[in-house]
């Protein structure tokens, strides 16, 4: 009796298939890895593309060889824009802005600053036909801004300033807010255009000493913005007195702070103040706010224009 209950009471025997089985002996007997192997493999089959080539890295010596991007200047530019330094691609290709993730070329385009999209193969054209052209704070290529260091960018600014003062443009745009912090020594300023101006006469911007200061900055009286517009149209070849000055972000791809069609919103603020320069009008807050970011410059304040 006591034998028959213990029978009955027994679990019955689990019965595999045949596949279970392949499976379980395929792991006793060691071929799993092989057979997860296959399995990867199975989904291999998309293609990722070819991996991108590895920066490659320069050593000293190599980036010291590396010589400053030619820097054509001429009085009476419409605009000189202001770089931080060469990059290593723009230093080995020997232009400004070289590197095809930059937006500095595109940006000119698409706001119409220039009627043509041009590589940076072609930056020559920028100088030749539309009257602008580039320059750098600092000469030095380096593979990252943040190799330079601060002093180094302060040193730098007598000379630029020498550059400026001898080849009088009608704006000076510094593409990228870190390069006019340095400039203008303070940080407490807005993207777009600025409430001072550079004063090309800098006889009227000699500190205590009777030296000039530099930068010659000084804010600009509300009535010099009809007389300097209108001179400028005028005649075309005529010095101005002093140069408006522009701030816009870096247009680096590495810059996360501000994408392209913000980046864009500047260039068409840029190509409003040209335009009203040399056609002679007044500079309009309210047309700069409706183009792109806000410009909360003092200079503004309570202003209008045609």
């Amino acid at each position: 009796m006591s034998s028959a209950s213990s029978s009955s009471n027994a679990t019955p025997a689990v019965r595999r298939s045949p596949r279970t089985r392949s499976a379980a002996a395929a792991t006793t007997t060691g071929d799993a890895p092989e057979a997860a192997r296959k399995r990867a493999s199975s989904g291999a089959g998309k293609s990722r593309g070819p991996r991108a080539p590895k920066r490659q890295r320069l050593t000293d010596a190599e980036l010291a060889a590396i010589q400053p991007i030619p820097e054509t200047l001429r009085p009476n530019l419409d605009i000189l824009f202001i770089g931080i330094n060469p990059g290593i691609m723009s230093g080995q290709k020997q232009m400004h802005f070289g590197n095809p993730q930059n937006f500095f070329w595109k940006g000119l385009y698409q706001s119409g600053l220039i009627p043509e999209a041009i590589p940076p193969e072609d930056g020559w054209m920028l100088w030749s036909k539309w009257n602008m052209s580039i320059a750098n704070m600092v000469q030095r290529t380096t593979p990252s801004t943040s190799d330079l260091t601060r002093r180094e960018m302060r040193e730098a600014v007598p000379e630029l300033c020498r550059k400026i003062s001898e080849n009088p443009p009608r704006i000076v745009c510094f593409v990228g807010k870190g390069i006019y912090e340095v400039f203008s020594a303070s940080s407490r300023f807005e993207l777009g255009l600025q409430p001072e101006v550079y004063e090309l006469d800098c006889t009227r911007c000699a500190g205590a000493s009777g030296e000039a200061r530099l930068p010659p900055l000084r804010l600009l009286a509300p009535d010099e913005t009809q007389v300097a517009a209108a001179a400028a149209a005028e005649a075309r070849e005529q010095t101005p007195p002093f140069a408006y000055l522009f701030v816009m972000p870096s247009t680096s791809g590495r810059t996360t702070t501000y994408q392209n069609p913000e980046k864009l919103q500047y260039f068409r603020q840029l190509r409003y103040v040209r335009d009203c320069v040399l056609a002679g009008g007044g500079i309009d807050h309210d047309e700069l706010a409706r183009i792109g970011p806000q410009t909360r410059s003092k200079y503004f304040a309570g202003q209008t224009g045609g």
